[in-house]
């Protein structure tokens, strides 16, 4: 696997693959040098993208806190966790890294791990260790990092040329020089970095810090059956959770109850939602019907409502403040022309909870011209997609049918035009005819075929959407205007 980006008129190696490491292939390297080191088809080469490296980096710190709740991101590629005082819960240093290693790889991910008194001693044997997983207690520190290259110390790049010169290739050979002549040749920053491995000198980290979840809650000073009590509760909740959200302008795409009972294990029950929002009514519309199937058994001790997944919201005029008083059936949101979007959200998560997920669908369009392959389905509550644009600008009928029915036709010419369609039992005579448009079948699928498409308006005035398919000769209709 090869990434690749364009530095000023040419294509590097931005990253690569450990066994495209082995072949010889290296940073900044040209991508037709990579790629002339490997047969043709052998390499997998892809557009280098640091900022989609950089939230996912994020994502997996977040995920990463199981292990410690301090975690700093190390850009481009690496995590540094404090672990101090974690290690007691997971039966020591060696258990807590076994757990690290699997969990990564659990996810997919081949990751090189190292426990050291110190950060900067840590980041360099993890790096550069010939184990891919190390650990090294305060008294061996000195020794672990003595046989590594000097690079493993972050130094800059001038400095590290200046080593080169002198014949410095290993950190045991700046060890064993005095502190005087390192800094009057090469100054202060390599003793820092020196300072900052052997645990000599403070290094700092800022750990990431992810926002507070979305959540609030409610604990009875007893044990409640009465079921008014619990929904009044619920929908005291469900407004503080929504203040929440539009204090940090987000919209709930989630939202979870949980009821803890004295007797039983707790209970959960969550609504998920087609657009984000944090509309208190909405919400509780959403949960009443699902509230009232709880069993609440001897007593529900305390009701907690959380927004798990959540999407920005920004702020739109939802109501017209002047309205006219004379006009008795105004209805709300009129002046908005967004109103309907909200509205017909509201209507798609209540169908979508009442009935299930999979049972209320929505088109989107897809890349293709062959019109049953121009859209696909998909449930409402998913996010919605990059909206694309239509793969073409032709008129199409506003419904098509699942299977094209045969027709029988009479045409002045095997092209058209149509004059006569026989059709469903029935002979009409063809008033207009638009055509024909040809459409050849994706060969990259290993299809072959060729369609030409005509509009027609028949004698009762209905616009129909009809097809020759060259190869066999036969006419279609595939959908109509209504």
């Amino acid at each position: 696997m090869l990434l690749a980006a364009t530095k000023g008129q040419r294509r590097v190696v931005a990253r690569c693959c450990r066994r495209a490491r082995e072949a010889g292939v290296r940073r900044g390297m040209p991508l037709s040098v990579a790629r002339a080191l490997f047969r043709p088809g052998a390499v997998r080469i892809e557009p280098y993208d640091p900022r989609g490296d950089a939230l996912a980096l994020r994502r997996l710190a977040a995920w990463a806190q199981r292990y410690s709740p301090t975690i700093a991101i190390d850009d481009p590629d690496s995590l540094l966790i404090d672990i101090s005082g974690c290690e007691r819960f997971f039966q020591g240093e060696d258990r807590l890294l076994a757990l690290v290693e699997e969990g990564f790889r659990a996810i997919g991910l081949t990751a090189r791990a190292a426990v050291a008194p110190t950060f900067a001693a840590a980041w360099s044997l993890a790096r550069y260790a010939p184990t891919r997983r190390i650990i090294v207690p305060q008294s061996a520190q000195r020794e672990a990092l003595s046989p590594l290259p000097v690079r493993a110390l972050r130094l800059s790049p001038e400095i590290l040329q200046s080593l080169a010169e002198v014949g410095i290739e290993r950190v045991e050979d700046l060890l064993a020089l005095s502190r005087r002549s390192l800094a009057s040749r090469f100054g202060e920053e390599l003793l820092l970095r020196l300072d900052l491995a052997l645990g000599q000198a403070i290094e700092t980290i800022h750990p990431l810090r992810l926002p507070e979840p979305f959540r609030a809650e409610r604990l009875f000073d007893g044990p409640t059956t009465q079921w008014e009590a619990i929904e009044l509760t619920v929908r005291e909740l469900a407004r503080l959770l929504c203040h929440q959200l539009a204090a940090r302008e987000r919209g709930a795409r989630r939202v979870e109850a949980l009821f803890l009972r004295i007797d039983a294990t707790p209970i959960t029950i969550a609504a998920r939602l087609s657009r984000p929002s944090r509309d208190e009514r909405h919400l509780w519309s959403l949960l009443r019907p699902m509230l009232e199937r709880v069993n609440l058994g001897f007593g529900i001790e305390s009701v907690a409502l959380m927004a798990p997944h959540t999407a920005r919201l920004c702020h739109e005029q939802r109501d017209i403040c002047m309205r006219d008083p004379g006009v008795q059936n105004e209805t709300p949101h009129a002046g908005n022309p967004h109103a309907g979007d909200h509205v017909l959200g509201e209507l798609l998560d209540t169908l979508a909870n009442r009935l299930g997920p999979d049972r209320v669908s929505a088109a989107q369009l897809a890349e293709s011209h062959i019109p049953e392959r121009a859209f696909r389905l998909r449930t409402v509550l998913d996010p919605s997609p990059e909206p694309a644009s239509p793969p073409t600008d032709a008129p199409r009928p506003t419904t098509l049918l699942v299977n094209p029915t045969p027709a029988e036709v009479m045409a002045l010419t095997p092209d058209g035009p149509v004059m006569r369609l026989r059709w469903a039992g029935q002979d009409c005579d063809v008033l207009a005819c638009i055509g024909p448009e040809r459409i050849a079948s994706e060969w990259w699928r290993g299809e072959r075929g060729t369609r030409d498409y005509f509009r027609i308006q028949d004698q009762a005035g209905r616009w129909l959407w009809i097809y020759l398919e060259r190869e066999t000769g036969r006419w279609f209709v595939h959908g109509l205007w209504v």
